[in-house]
């Protein structure tokens, strides 16, 4: 097997699959792509962690067709650094991957694996696909993947993601926040559909950009995604996601409204003084908010920033890192929370949404 590719390309490429291998996987192959080169110089790339499997296809100069794997991380690491040009790659059956530039000044060899060992990934032909904007699939994401954290599994290690009609929604909890949001179409999906799709999905898909469209298909077992030419399967996971809708209040009594920067900043502050659980006293009063915090081994701060609010005077604890989470995630200058009492869910969300609607709900702290 033997190809030429312009380096910035391939290592554009290689850079998009740095996301599959897993640091502590025990399967070594899973730790490499799989590289085959079709006589018309369609060089195919393949790689999973045995749950997601990423595909890509691009042309290059093929003098020998034929296939090999070998790691991804130390191949991106060396074509990345290599000088700017074509870079040439071939293997003579050996497994031995020998790499070099055109002009042979600098020259490297890699060792492979057989490609035969390589497992097989589902795939999908696509032929009658969900056709998703990108914009709002890429907007979902950054407002509901940083909810989830990589040490939680099954239901909550993933984001509900719901399909009806001319309706998409997406949700996502860890069991003390939760993040909703949705989008309304002039044009039906033509599918009804809700699955839980993994964080680590959902990562790999935000790497395909924010334009153009992506394609979903799905069989009983995976789900699959198409952008460009970029292939992402993931296995379905097989949970019940949580009643999101009973978290949500129906109705809320009081409104505070307020600028996200000055809320922003006070937070940034007030987390400089350490605690346990990240706590920081919200007291709200008619014409202001005041963040409080009071730890005995740095310290105590006050901050007070104006607000615009309709209720009675109420003091509640949030863990300071959720709040300022949802803040750097919000594009809206001015900010509402939506409140009942100081013993319920408070309801952040952006005082005029945009195009995705964005709902953020934390349950107080019990200090």
């Amino acid at each position: 097997m033997k190809f030429f590719v312009e380096k910035n390309l391939f290592s554009n490429e290689l850079k998009i699959f740095q996301g599959i291998f897993e640091k502590k996987s025990l399967i070594d192959i899973l730790q490499n792509i799989k590289f085959n080169l079709s006589s018309d110089g369609i060089l195919s790339m393949v790689a999973t962690d045995l749950e997601i499997g990423l595909k890509s296809e691009i042309s290059v100069e093929a003098a020998v067709p034929g296939s090999f794997t070998i790691n991804g991380k130390d191949l991106y690491d060396l074509i990345s650094k290599m000088p700017e040009g074509i870079v040439e790659i071939s293997e003579s059956n050996d497994m031995n991957i020998h790499i070099s530039n055109e002009e042979k000044t600098c020259q490297y060899l890699l060792l492979g694996l057989q490609p035969s060992d390589y497992p097989e990934i589902p795939s999908s032909s696509f032929d009658n696909p969900v056709v998703l904007p990108m914009e709002v699939i890429s907007n979902f994401i950054y407002k509901n993947y940083f909810v989830l954290s990589p040490d939680i599994k099954f239901n909550l290690g993933g984001a509900l993601f719901k399909i009806s009609d001319n309706l998409l929604e997406m949700v996502s909890t860890d069991g003390h926040r939760l993040s909703y949001t949705f989008f309304k179409s002039e044009e039906s999906f033509f599918e009804e559909k809700d699955v839980i799709v993994s964080r680590k999905t959902l990562l790999e898909i935000n790497k395909f950009g924010d334009s153009g469209s992506l394609l979903l298909d799905f069989d009983n077992n995976n789900l699959f995604f198409k952008s460009g030419n970029h292939e992402l399967s993931s296995r379905i996971i097989d949970q019940k996601f949580p009643n999101y809708k009973s978290v949500i209040p129906s109705e809320t009594k009081y409104i505070a409204s307020f600028k996200k920067e000055d809320l922003l900043s006070s937070i940034r502050r007030a987390l400089i003084f350490k605690t346990r659980n990240n706590s920081i006293f919200f007291k709200f009063y008619s014409d202001r908010l005041s963040l409080e915090r009071v730890t005995p081994e740095k310290g105590e701060s006050r901050d007070d920033i104006s607000i615009d609010y309709n209720g009675p005077d109420i003091v509640v604890a949030f863990n300071g890192g959720y709040v300022f989470d949802f803040l750097s995630h919000c594009t809206s200058e001015e900010i509402e929370i939506a409140i009942n009492d100081s013993d319920s869910s408070f309801v952040f969300r952006p005082k005029i949404q945009d195009k995705v609607n964005f709902t953020y709900v934390v349950m107080p702290l019990n200090i």
